[in-house]
């Protein structure tokens, strides 16, 4: 009856330590409850490291004029900022922004676009220059310019918290 106690007593241990042990949960603030985004993929090759992400709009009206500024900040604006999980800070021409239509990589913004109601539209985010060792990003700031949101300030930015990174 002791070993079976102690065997129970171990296992609920090593669960305990396993539950702790694991990340801490995706988590993505927009600023409009309409507004909604999911992280499709966030991949590394090297010191390159690739975010996929869906913009949804999920409100009632179209949405024009939107656009999501890069590493350098246009005039008055904020720009992206990344930061690893080992302490590590990515800001200026490292961090590039491309909507999906665009043909181009902006390190200040995407091009004006439009998300229609209940139309995923892609976004994708680059990272050069990122640790070869770091296994997820632990906040990601991306300031996006949206009047018909109220999203138009440095006041609101996108943040992201907890996003594992895949390795090849």
């Amino acid at each position: 009856m002791k070993k079976i106690l102690l065997i129970l007593m171990t296992l609920f241990a090593f669960g305990l330590q396993n539950v702790c042990a694991q990340d801490a949960p995706l988590k993505i603030v927009t600023n409009h409850p309409d507004f909604k985004i999911k992280v499709k993929r966030c991949a590394a090759s090297g010191k390159t490291v690739v975010i996929d992400l869906i913009l949804m709009n999920e409100g009632t009206n179209d949405v024009e004029n939107i656009r999501v500024h890069g590493g350098i900040a246009p005039s008055g604006w904020g720009a992206a900022e990344i930061y690893d999980d080992e302490g590590n800070i990515y800001r200026g021409e490292n961090i590039l922004v491309k909507i999906a239509n665009d043909k181009e990589w902006g390190v200040y913004s995407t091009s004006r676009f439009n998300i229609p109601t209940g139309v995923p539209m892609k976004l994708y985010v680059q990272v050069n220059g990122f640790s070869t060792s770091a296994e997820s990003i632990a906040r990601m700031k991306l300031y996006v310019d949206c009047p018909a949101w109220g999203i138009n300030n440095n006041d609101k930015p996108v943040k992201f918290s907890n996003i594992p990174i895949i390795r090849d």
